[in-house]
């Protein structure tokens, strides 16, 4: 596993170059097509069997048209970034992982060209200041068995109404498993609708995250 990491690692830096803004794959293009969702409407049905349910369109015991996806993107450094879903989303998986994973707990391929000071030489997508950041609050009993965090007595957790949290030197634990929330992407077409469309009033947050300075909306 650490051969094949080692060969990604060195291809990408190999074949990757500086993106530009905006050189990305808008990956939310066409999936609001009234005739897709216009045909999968059915909230405006008053009965919805089990074949329409699926995206297969079989039943639910079937295993007839089972979909086939093909996981064959470029090798990293060879891909272009996807558009982000909505402002500050994990961003998605432009390239092959074979070979990169599964992430375990003395391997990590990704770290190797995702590092903030290893991303710019090679083209990455740099880890965000997010990931070395600790939203946790420091939590506690007193004597009398109140709960105590980041210093304060509190009913519940619902007492605390703005985020504090502590820089990292290093990636925070909690964010060492890429795969929990960044996905490989199928060459796929969408088989449904989708009403919903992003809002990016700053075009950058299209390839970035700004959820540090963010955080906090809403509640002060």
């Amino acid at each position: 596993m650490r051969k094949f990491a080692k060969l990604a690692l060195v291809g990408a830096i190999a074949t990757a170059s500086a993106l530009y803004a905006g050189d990305v794959v808008d990956i939310n293009k066409g999936l609001n097509d009234p005739k897709l969702i216009k045909k999968e409407d059915l909230g405006n049905k008053k009965v919805v069997d089990d074949v329409e349910l699926g995206l297969r369109k079989s039943g639910l015991s079937s295993a007839v048209n089972v979909p086939q996806a093909k996981y064959n993107r470029p090798a990293p450094g060879a891909a272009k970034r996807f558009a982000r879903s909505y402002v500050n989303a994990p961003p998605l998986i432009p390239h092959s992982v074979d070979g990169l994973l599964p992430i375990t707990a003395k391997n990590n391929a990704c770290l190797g060209c995702h590092m903030p000071d290893v991303a710019k030489s090679v083209g990455a997508t740099p880890i965000p200041e997010s990931h070395f950041t600790d939203f946790r609050p420091s939590t506690s009993l007193d004597k009398n068995g109140n709960i105590v965090k980041d210093g304060k007595v509190v009913k519940n957790a619902s007492d605390i109404k703005i985020a504090k949290f502590k820089k990292l030197k290093k990636l925070n634990p909690a964010r060492y498993n890429c795969s929990q929330c960044h996905v490989p992407q199928a060459n796929v077409k969408p088989l449904v609708g989708n009403t919903f469309k992003p809002v990016f009033g700053d075009k950058a947050l299209m390839e970035k995250s700004n959820l540090l300075k963010v955080i906090d909306e809403g509640v002060k």
